[in-house]
């Protein structure tokens, strides 16, 4: 069971008993306005905590609870670990009462470090929605690079939005907090 404690947070694995949290932050509208996964009922959301839990024993991703003082935060994980290539895809999301605390940078920087350090990876990638400001801002901030913009590449509510591409290098991570 995988656990890292940083300064003021801990990053550790789901547990079945998570599912009410989950939900209440991939059915909130304000989350999941930038989010490509949401949930309309508990019971659906079950489906979301059966994947973290499979690609942790597949080994191919991880997704970890932010918690403070036992009090679960926001989630961020790793999808689509490559081990021959040594890359992944990064997520995450945080409760809106938390946003501005920088928590999710805290949080992803023990993430970062955790994956380049002891996973060995070389290479991590996420995709952002255009219109999300705040998490460019994030991402910029520990030196991600803008590789380019898939657009118009999904559909969400029935619209085509476009993507992001952010990606950062092993040797591109800065040792102290943005």
């Amino acid at each position: 069971m995988m656990n890292i404690k940083l300064n003021t947070l801990s990053l550790r694995a789901f547990r079945p008993d998570d599912l009410a949290f989950v939900f209440s932050g991939l059915s909130h509208p304000d989350v999941i306005k930038h989010y490509g996964i949401s949930y309309q009922t508990e019971s659906a959301c079950e489906a979301q905590m059966s994947w973290y839990q499979s690609i942790t024993e597949q080994g191919t991703g991880y997704w970890l609870a932010i918690e403070s003082a036992g009090t679960p935060l926001g989630a961020l994980g790793l999808n689509n670990i490559c081990q021959k290539n040594k890359n992944a895809e990064l997520g995450y999301w945080l409760l809106p009462q938390h946003w501005g605390k920088g928590i999710m940078q805290e949080a992803l920087q023990g993430l970062l470090s955790y994956s380049f350090n002891e996973l060995k990876l070389h290479r991590i990638s996420t995709e952002v929605e255009i219109e999300n400001l705040k998490s460019q801002q994030l991402l910029q901030a520990f030196n991600f690079t803008l590789e380019g913009i898939s657009r118009e590449c999904e559909i969400k509510e029935g619209k085509y939005i476009s993507l992001m591409n952010y990606s950062l290098l092993i040797h591109e991570l800065k040792n102290n907090r943005p």
